[in-house]
């Protein structure tokens, strides 16, 4: 049994697969498994991969058919053998601290989820990754209520994404991400707020969300987003 489980949907991201790989394998916390679920790719993505599996025995590759996002993270969900579980989107990539800070964080403050801040880059963009001064007087502690109360503030999107977190997986039982939903982390994030105790936020930014045209929220507008 590792302690947390890294949960990466695959899918047509062999332009920037590498350095996501890359990033949560330099972790500074090492007790992971990291289980990379290609959803159908029809690019190198899978080759990349098979790579990476060749070099660390802490990766697991899990192919299916394509069936979105939400159909991969699920698939993850229900092969996770650790104790927690965090997502991590395949285009983007995390500090080497990230990991680390989160696990802190749940572990002190004993909270059902522990959530980082996250920041928005380019493709051509160099992040400067110095080491993080942590301090647990930092850490921001939510009720469950408070936190669902964050949902209609400014601050709602870093509640409301799924890959800014570290979870008990224990949240994920009788739970799984609605399949076929672009904002598929609107359907599900206020349940899993609901289920828990307590949400400690540390206020750093640990997730580097990469901002491409083929990102899901830069893509023309279609009926789907409705779905929001």
């Amino acid at each position: 049994m590792c302690e947390i489980s890294i949960l990466v949907p695959v899918y047509n991201v062999e332009k920037y697969i590498s350095k996501c790989i890359k990033s949560i394998l330099e972790q500074s916390f090492k007790n992971f498994e990291l289980i990379l679920v290609n959803d159908g790719s029809t690019d190198k993505s899978l080759d990349i991969c098979k790579k990476f599996e060749l070099i660390d025995s802490r990766i697991r590759i899990i192919n299916k058919k394509n069936g979105g996002l939400s159909s991969a993270r699920n698939t993850g969900i229900e092969n996770a053998k650790g104790k927690y579980i965090i997502f991590i989107d395949g285009d983007d990539y995390i500090h080497y601290q990230m990991i680390e800070l989160l696990y802190k964080g749940a572990t002190i403050c004993n909270a059902d989820i522990s959530m980082c801040d996250f920041l928005k880059v380019k493709e051509d963009q160099t992040i400067n990754m110095k080491d993080l001064n942590y301090k647990h007087n930092d850490n921001i502690i939510y009720s469950s209520q408070e936190a669902l109360n964050k949902l209609y503030t400014s601050e709602n999107v870093k509640f409301i994404i799924a890959c800014n977190k570290l979870y008990k997986k224990s949240l994920f039982n009788n739970l799984r991400y609605d399949i076929g939903k672009i904002h598929e982390d609107e359907f599900i994030i206020h349940k899993l707020l609901f289920k828990s105790k307590k949400i400690c936020y540390i206020p750093k930014k640990l997730y580097y969300y990469l901002q491409h045209d083929k990102s899901i929220t830069n893509t023309s507008f279609n009926i789907g987003r409705l779905d929001y």
